[in-house]
């Protein structure tokens, strides 16, 4: 069998915590991975020390982990690489970078090289950097839609997936037995931030009979969120979690409460296991969601529209068991690992042709 030909390098720098970007380094890794003989991969200390993120990691057989040091990042902000930095990237024949302020010292060191950006985030302040960079991979299609604009044919909207353990489990029988005189669990998960909405979701809630409303992971939101709760009992602010799989089980419904979501991968992921979501009409929710097919959109912070959403899930089995068995073949069709790689795969091969 020939070996693949290209070396590849991904690059993250100044991403200090881990969370949905260090998910998507790993999605994006795994994909690269199989299109080249070695993946370089520079990450800080701070992303590496992720147990759960380094033990996938290590499941890469042809991955080789590079630190980059306190050094390296200040060399960056002084439009420098190092010589250890330039020499792992010399012989690349795509370098992909995950944070724009990389794109242009890239750019200046190897003006020839083919560099790729993964956009994760809508803040239309990286647009200047995007000018230095062969393509932009976008997580939504409203941003692919702005960047192009500016730089015609320059991005490419490839959405995120999740690769799917075998143990995960279809929750529609959940929906089946959770009658109408019982309480509706209702989940949210995500770093507890403002721009999450989760003040929102909670206030909400509360206002709604028979309804549960659980809550997973930890943040500077969390005293606030507690304070707002009042001791509810069927507000639960569960802190950080090990096991998604126990999460997702003890719930009938998702909701995204986010004030600004550029793409919504915990969303796939209650899809993915036939779990009914609602969300706020984000970039990325309205992306993956056709209202009244697959899910219900609300407008961001509109009380009564969550409100009304809720209570039509609490009152009908029937409308759950639809948007979850709608959600799961859309999350089958669009949000696969196996869909994500051959988007990945056109993308690099587009690059060599």
């Amino acid at each position: 069998m020939q070996k693949k030909k290209y070396k590849i390098f991904s690059i993250v720098s100044l991403d200090k915590k881990p969370g949905g970007i260090s998910a998507m380094i790993q999605l994006s890794t795994m994909a690269i991975a199989s299109n080249c003989n070695i993946v370089n991969l520079l990450l800080t200390n701070a992303i590496l020390e992720n147990k759960e993120f380094s033990i996938n990691l290590s499941k890469i057989k042809n991955l080789v982990l590079k630190n980059l040091s306190f050094t390296d990042r200040q060399f960056f902000k002084f439009s420098l690489l190092r010589s250890s930095m330039r020499e792992s990237l010399k012989d690349s024949d795509i370098i992909f970078v995950h944070n724009s302020k990389l794109l242009k010292v890239i750019r200046n060191y190897f003006p020839e090289k083919k560099i790729v950006m993964f956009f994760h985030t809508d803040k239309l302040s990286q647009l200047q950097d995007f000018q230095y960079a062969d393509k932009v991979v976008t997580v939504n299609k409203t941003m692919e839609k702005k960047i192009n604009d500016i730089f015609f044919g320059k991005a490419i909207y490839i959405p995120n997936s999740i690769k799917k353990e075998k143990s995960q489990k279809n929750q529609l029988h959940r929906s089946k037995s959770c009658h109408a005189n019982k309480k509706l669990k209702v989940g949210g998960m995500g770093r507890l931030v403002k721009k999450k909405g989760f003040d929102f979701l909670v206030k909400t809630c509360m206002k709604i009979d028979n309804v549960e409303l659980l809550i997973a992971g930890n943040g500077i939101e969390f005293n606030k969120l507690k304070r707002i709760s009042n001791n509810n009992n069927n507000i639960n602010l569960l802190g950080w979690i090990e096991n998604k799989d126990l999460f997702f089980k003890k719930i009938d419904v998702f909701c995204c409460s986010s004030y600004e979501e550029p793409f919504g991968l915990v969303i796939i992921e209650a899809m993915s296991r036939g779990i009914p979501v609602i969300s706020t009409n984000c970039n990325g929710p309205i992306d993956i969601i056709k209202n009244n097919i697959d899910g219900l959109l609300i407008e961001k912070n509109n009380v009564t529209e969550l409100k009304s959403a809720i209570t039509r899930l609490r009152d009908s089995i029937d409308l759950r068991l639809k948007l979850g068995k709608n959600a799961k073949k859309k999350y089958k069709k669009y949000f696969t690992f196996d869909e994500y790689l051959k988007n990945i795969n056109s993308l690099i091969k587009n690059l060599r042709d």
